[in-house]
């Protein structure tokens, strides 16, 4: 094991969670967080246990659970572990019963719940170093935002390349000035932590830089946990270069780049308020898989202002190598929409039609926040037959937290996902897409969205996405009602 993890098994007992506390302080400071920083992973920590003790187990049960700390290049992580009750009736008949949960998602950078069945179930909290902001490291002058007004240069040397690690400030300092505090991916205000993702090679920053060393432009490529696909995307030009073909040349090298670098397949999100990315997405035989509703809160960027609605995003997938063939088990109401998707993107899957095996006794499900997003983001890892009762227990913790949108993975490997698209559906989520190779093989995302979504805002370039978009309003029974 890793000296930078450390594991403790405590005791079911109140009184041990200060000396859990204690250690958690001591093991903050060395991961380098402050005395307030660390003040507010131990308040987290405590919920989190307290959480457990109630909940988890009855007031006779003389049990344990485990608690492991691992210090990372940019933070800590803790994983609270037990294999008491894996579902609390207090959860889903009141939710106010559990005010803790709120304060831990709070307090913490990243919060992932998972149940694992007969396994027991985990709670991982995630605290990020913070580092310096970018409006700490320039000043106001030197951060005001940039104005389109001025002269484009019409003639300027410039070269596309991976970011070098003293750049990682500039790539701050070009975010800020061009979206201010609008930016959705608060990483990206801090250099520190650009530098680590790319080191850590959580992330592959390209640039366009000028002659003088300036840096006007960037494109990422972020991989996915399994490692196989990668994510292009936190794409930014300075207004005065927009205009000269530079995302065009940052995506080119990172498509040059990627099959190198280990990648069989890529993802690219382009916004619905307008079409210059979906465009550009199919100039370079990427393809629509799917919509997702209500992943950019409402204003919250600049493209949104003077829209009604939320944000959608029209996702689009490239195969950089020739597929896998293997078994997938296609919901009967969605079959023809997701052959459609696989001819299209010129993958060979074997659609199995029969009975799913039996079931086991308890699933295995994740639970991910995005606070930033606003959105919620459950995955089926394992059917058992508490799954609906365990997703409704999901969907209960979720109210109130403001959320605009919940996400929910289906596994195409798994022959019971068929039935259970049926099930979930009845429980209010609609089709989203055909997420390729994004967890153990394909994975058909249904979405719920409780934000405004305005279809008449979601603008579609080509014919497909257009179709793609009815396929989706169609089964919606928020615009049905409103149509009606």
């Amino acid at each position: 094991m890793s000296t930078r993890i450390s594991t403790l098994t405590v005791p079911n007992d109140p009184a041990h969670i200060e000396l859990v506390l204690t250690y958690c302080e001591a093991v903050s400071a060395l991961a380098g967080f402050s005395g307030e920083e660390a003040a507010e992973i131990s308040e987290a920590l405590k919920e989190a246990c307290e959480n457990v003790i109630t909940h988890a187990f009855d007031p006779y049960e003389h049990e344990s659970f485990t608690v492991q700390f691992e210090i990372f290049c940019d933070g800590l992580k803790i994983n609270i572990d037990d294999k008491g009750l894996p579902y609390s009736s207090k959860l889903v008949k009141k939710n106010q019963d559990t005010p803790g949960l709120s304060i831990i998602e709070a307090k913490m950078d990243r919060v992932t719940y998972i149940n694992r069945g007969r396994d027991g179930k985990e709670l991982q909290l995630v605290k990020y170093l913070k580092g310096k902001h970018v409006d700490e490291i320039f000043t106001n002058d030197e951060l005001t935002p940039y104005t389109v007004c001025e002269l484009p240069p019409t003639d300027f040397d410039c070269t596309i390349r991976p970011m070098r690690p003293e750049e990682a400030v500039q790539v701050s300092k070009c975010i800020y000035k061009t979206y201010k505090y609008t930016y959705l991916n608060e990483d990206l205000y801090f250099p520190e932590r650009i530098e680590r993702m790319n080191r850590e090679k959580r992330m592959h920053s390209y640039v366009a830089v000028t002659g003088k060393g300036e840096v006007i432009a960037h494109f990422a490529l972020v991989p996915r946990p399994n490692a196989r696909v990668a994510r292009i995307g936190i794409a930014v030009v300075t207004p005065r270069y927009r205009r000269k073909g530079l995302m065009k040349k940052l995506l080119e090298r990172m498509l040059d780049d990627a099959t190198e670098l280990g990648f069989t397949a890529l993802y690219g999100d382009a916004v619905s308020m307008h079409t210059m990315s979906q465009r550009t997405n199919l100039q370079y035989d990427f393809q629509e898989t799917a919509i997702q509703l209500g992943e950019l809160p409402p204003g919250s960027v600049q493209l949104l202002k003077g829209l009604e609605g939320a944000g959608n995003l029209i996702t689009f997938f490239k195969f950089l190598k020739e597929a896998e063939e293997y078994d997938v088990y296609l919901p009967a109401s969605h079959k023809k929409m997701l052959t459609n998707l696989y001819s299209r993107l010129g993958v060979k899957r074997n659609c199995i039609n029969g009975a799913h095996p039996p079931l086991p006794k308890e699933s295995e499900i994740h639970l991910t926040i995005d606070k930033c997003h606003k959105t919620a983001t459950i995955e089926i890892i394992t059917y058992g037959w508490d799954v609906e009762k365990r997703l409704m227990a999901k969907l209960v913790g979720l109210e109130g937290k403001g959320l605009n949108t919940q996400y929910l993975d289906l596994r195409l490997k798994d022959p019971y996902t068929p039935k259970a698209c049926s099930i979930f559906e009845g429980l209010g989520f609609i089709f989203s897409g055909l997420l390729p190779e994004y967890s153990d093989g394909d994975i058909l995302r249904l979405q719920h969205y409780h934000t405004k979504v305005r279809y008449d805002e979601i603008e579609t370039y080509s014919l497909f996405s257009s179709e793609l978009l009815s396929y989706i309003k169609g089964l919606d029974p928020k615009w049905k009602a409103l149509a009606e």
